[in-house]
């Protein structure tokens, strides 16, 4: 099942954190039978393929049973599925282009508190990342619209080679400078402009190529609509 996952939803729990009964997870318990057939009550994760940040909307791609659920993480895994996001940035980037860096997760991060991460030539600590990009759209001669595509699948990784290349998320209150949290207040967007809006993978069954978009959250058509 795939879910255009609104903004503000946390996909499931974890220690340290509170979001009893307003998670992805719970919604998939209540709703969706074959979850809690298929999986054991004590699964934090039931069927769930990989992670959106709880603000990132767009495409989540969920397993109804194990079988599924091992194939379809075998194909991130491998690197064979494709996911495309939509980033609304503060700047002009080139083009297209390729951004590769290794990231790290900052030392002085505790275990259960949101991690910013950041560059690191550091071997033993960091995982490499690539980001390829291309512009769609410019507006106003400073915001451009980019179409992400993800290589690998660090935490964070979109927002954090954007912002490290000079061109941070509109909306983002993590990986942000001045320039970008005053144009993110003007436009009264809290939340990282980020969504998935494609993904391509091959059906755990037939192994037919599948190919899903979903439309834009509303709010970020709205922020758009006024840079139009």
């Amino acid at each position: 099942m795939a879910i255009n996952k609104p903004p503000n939803l946390v996909v499931h729990d974890v220690p340290g954190n509170k979001h009893a009964g307003s998670t992805l997870v719970d919604w998939l318990r209540r709703q969706i039978p074959e979850i809690n057939d298929n999986f054991e009550s004590a699964d934090e994760r039931p069927g769930i393929v990989h992670r959106l940040d709880a603000d990132t909307s767009g495409i989540i791609l969920v397993a109804k049973n194990p079988n599924s659920l091992k194939e379809l993480q075998t194909q991130f895994k491998e690197r064979t599925t494709i996911k495309k996001y939509w980033a609304l940035v503060l700047g002009t980037p080139p083009a297209q282009g390729t951004i590769t860096g290794d990231i790290v997760r900052k030392s002085s991060d505790t275990k259960h508190e949101i991690k910013r991460l950041s560059f690191s030539w550091d071997k033993k600590a960091a995982k490499m990342a690539e980001t390829s990009y291309k512009v769609l759209k410019t507006y106003q001669s400073n915001f451009s619209l980019l179409e992400v595509q993800p290589k690998t699948g660090r935490t964070h990784q979109i927002r954090v080679h954007l912002s490290e290349e000079g061109w941070p998320i509109i909306g983002d209150q993590l990986y942000c400078n001045k320039e970008s949290r005053q144009a993110s207040a003007e436009l009264d967007l809290k939340r990282q402009f980020l969504h998935a809006k494609k993904l391509e993978f091959n059906d755990p069954e037939s192994k037919e190529r599948i190919t899903i978009q979903a439309q834009l959250a509303p709010d970020l058509e709205q922020i758009l609509k006024r840079l139009e």
